[in-house]
């Protein structure tokens, strides 16, 4: 029951951090029928639910949605009233603003808040499969357990990876973001490192399908170095909590994700 409550407060934190961000300025509107954005949101899930089954899948596409729509709400707060994310079958989704951060402290808050707004509800998972577990008399109610249950190790090991210093993960764009506060003539040996680290793991996984994805983001690398000399710089103190936030999420994450991570590893 203390894990109940202290998920709920981890729950309320969230809420308060990310205040005006949950709804587009002027409320929840509908502008037009996407059909692209549509096709590809039922293309993402039935290569989820193909490739790792129902719940399996069901859960991974949940985490992604998730996760895309705390880099939305950290964009709004930020002033991004246009914001928005879009699923892609087989690379999970895509955040979408017409501009970029005014500031590096701004790129750090909606890059972080993508895995972070996960944090609360994999606590909130594990706490309540935990009490229908003890407490489980039928069958739906054991199912929807091992559902939260299986939901909370998918959020804990997909922003784990998420948060890894590879470009062009989260993690890699945020340790790019904080070599630069720390030491910025390191930013680009450091942005370089990241992707061939990223893509020798790919060689060594086989895994050429994000290795395709990894060199196609190369032009975006370039990129974000030149956004960081054009944006206000984030002070020492600012980067040293920054970090801080980035390893406690990081950490926060693979004990949670730690059973399926044991899988892969």
């Amino acid at each position: 029951m203390l894990e109940f409550g202290l998920s709920l407060c981890l729950m309320a934190g969230t809420w308060a951090i990310l205040r005006g961000g949950w709804v587009a300025q002027g409320g929840l509107q509908i502008i037009g029928f996407d059909a692209k954005a549509v096709g590809l949101g039922v293309l993402a899930l039935l290569a989820a639910w193909v490739l790792w089954g129902i719940m399996f899948g069901m859960a991974l596409i949940v985490a992604v949605i998730l996760h895309e729509f705390g880099h939305v709400a950290a964009f709004r707060v930020c002033g991004h009233s246009d914001a928005r994310f879009r699923l892609i079958p087989l690379l999970g989704g895509v955040a979408i603003s017409s501009r970029a951060p005014a500031t590096v402290s701004h790129l750090v808050f909606t890059t972080l808040m993508g895995p972070a707004i996960c944090l609360a509800p994999m606590a909130l998972c594990y706490a309540t499969a935990q009490l229908i577990f003890q407490n489980a008399s039928s069958l739906p109610a054991f199912q929807a357990a091992q559902f939260l249950s299986v939901l909370a190790m998918v959020l804990g090991a997909l922003n784990f990876f998420n948060l890894l210093p590879l470009w062009p993960l989260d993690g890699g764009r945020i340790t790019q973001t904080l070599v630069h506060s720390f030491i910025p003539a390191a930013t680009h040996q450091a942005s370089i490192a990241m992707t061939v680290l990223a893509a020798a793991l790919c060689l060594i996984t086989r895994s050429y399908f994000l290795l395709f994805f990894v060199m196609i983001s190369w032009p975006n690398l370039l990129q974000s170095e030149q956004l960081l000399q054009a944006q206000r710089p984030m002070s020492k103190r600012n980067a040293t909590l920054a970090l801080s936030a980035y390893l406690a999420t990081l950490a926060a994450f693979f004990i949670g994700g730690q059973a399926l991570l044991a899988r892969f590893i």
